[in-house]
């Protein structure tokens, strides 16, 4: 099953600020309950251990993220791949970032994913749900993140 989620929330924050964070495999997984675990490998390669939920049915995702097509402040891609028991995910996100004013930036997110096996079987339209609501909750709390800990 393919899904197509985006969105732009903005931050109170540097560019510098928002794109240190976003770079951080611990910053970020901190802000998503469903990340257990994050190993960089390096700074662009990541081994995740997810846990995902759709309806009663509860997954345990062990995902190799890789970041690509960086360009320094303003944009990058992540591309994902995970297993779990019965069930393949990947999904490919870009984001770019946008100086509105001086501490003011509009994180521009894009996810397309990919999901097989035993998570899709649970009705598209409960699954999409569930991801589009957990991707742009995960979006806007990374956004809330980083605008509090630059007002600190």
């Amino acid at each position: 099953m393919r899904m197509r989620f985006g969105g732009a929330p903005e931050i109170r924050a540097t560019r510098a600020a928002v794109w240190k964070a976003l770079l951080d495999p611990h910053f970020v997984a901190s802000v998503s309950t469903a990340i257990e675990r994050v190993d960089a490998k390096d700074p662009t390669h990541f081994s995740v251990v997810a846990g995902l939920g759709v309806g009663m049915l509860k997954v345990r995702f062990t995902i190799d993220a890789e970041l690509f097509d960086i360009v320094e402040l303003q944009s990058a891609k992540l591309k994902a791949r995970g297993k779990a028991p019965g069930s393949t995910l990947q999904v490919t996100t870009g984001f770019t970032l946008t100086e509105l004013e001086p501490s003011l930036v509009r994180l521009a997110w894009t996810a397309e994913s990919e999901v097989g096996g035993t998570v899709a079987s649970v009705g598209a339209r409960l699954l999409e749900g569930t991801a589009r609501r957990l991707a742009e909750e995960f979006w806007q709390d990374f956004a809330d993140k980083v605008s509090a800990t630059a007002a600190t």
